[in-house]
């Protein structure tokens, strides 16, 4: 049943969305998927993935719901609606329990997958995601993901273009195969272009490009946990509708914590993104964390900020990962 190879295959789930997955393979009975967050992708996990396969573990990304190659429908997104696709898609390839890792949205995807299906994950790790936050934390993350979503959208010349403006952004102190291939597998083509002017054997896209993440996507995301992809957007919603806007606040203000009965990991990036104190996990978090996850382990990443902590290769992150696996 399971297909492997460097291409992403598709599941066609019962729900009738299609996800375009991956398969790392290994010895492993219990397979870990791997999430990604609001604007990533399957290729966010190349090489944590590659480690880890090397290492024994069947490792499976896959791009949500709204991402890469995957369905991109106009409807709601959530954290629980991701969580159904995940455990559709673990059933798909014949899985009834799993290893999960997420980064950032994937965490509240974890929580919400454990909550609705206890016993289905064996052991979780939570990257730089999945804290409790105050408001004015929340905030604070939103401003600090608005250069991440700036790309949405937009038109752009061509991929040399896209890749230009990624080299230099401050999110990234690093540049490598591994962010490359993430970053243009996300771009698909925004033009028609002849075929007698596309260079021969050229296969991604070329001439005008544009991310492949719809903004309504995003927005429909960040609105299920009370926020927008915009301060403004916030305000808007508040006074269009001040009841749900509420309801959706208190819903995300506590995480089900008392869903995690079995082992989780939580990998922390402390490494400032733009400015010192912006992590997205502080200190008042992991507190929290430690308070009522009762088989918790803290890995502190001190030379990673957010993205660099799942882009870049880390040989004691995938020791201490493979490590708490096997355990």
């Amino acid at each position: 049943m399971l297909q492997i190879g460097s291409d992403p295959k598709i599941a066609e789930l019962p729900s009738g969305i299609r996800i375009a997955y991956q398969i790392f393979p290994g010895k492993s009975q219990i397979p870990l998927f791997c999430v990604h967050g609001l604007t990533g992708n399957l290729r966010n996990f190349e090489p944590i993935a590659k480690s880890l396969s090397k290492k024994g573990i069947t490792v499976i990304t896959y791009d949500l719901r709204g991402r890469g190659k995957s369905d991109k429908p106009k409807t709601e997104y959530s954290p629980k609606i991701h969580a159904q696709d995940l455990k559709e898609l673990a059933n798909f390839l014949g899985y009834g329990k799993i290893f999960v890792l997420s980064h950032s949205l994937g965490s509240w995807i974890t929580l919400r997958l454990a909550e609705k299906y206890p016993g289905f994950i064996d052991k979780a790790i939570l990257v730089d995601g999945g804290g409790e936050l105050s408001v004015k934390r929340k905030i604070s993350n939103l401003i600090m993901i608005q250069s991440s979503l700036a790309r949405l959208g937009r038109n752009i010349p061509n991929k040399e273009v896209y890749l230009e403006e990624a080299k230099k952004s401050p999110i990234l102190s690093a540049w490598n195969e591994n962010i490359q291939d993430f970053l243009l597998y996300e771009l698909e083509s925004s033009g028609t272009l002849s075929p007698s002017l596309m260079p021969k054997g050229e296969t991604r896209p070329f001439g005008p490009v544009l991310c492949s993440i719809p903004p309504f996507v995003i927005e429909s995301e960040l609105k299920s946990m009370g926020g927008s992809m915009t301060l403004s957007g916030i305000a808007l919603r508040f006074l269009k509708s001040p009841i749900e806007f509420i309801r959706s606040v208190r819903e995300n203000r506590v995480m089900p914590y008392w869903a995690l009965d079995f082992p989780v990991l939580v990998i922390r990036a402390l490494k400032p993104n733009f400015k010192p104190g912006d992590e997205l996990l502080p200190n008042s978090a992991i507190r929290k964390m430690k308070e009522k996850i009762k088989d918790l382990q803290v890995l502190e990443l001190k030379d990673k900020n957010h993205y660099e902590c799942v882009l870049l290769e880390d040989a004691v992150r995938d020791a201490e990962i493979y490590n708490f696996l096997k355990s």
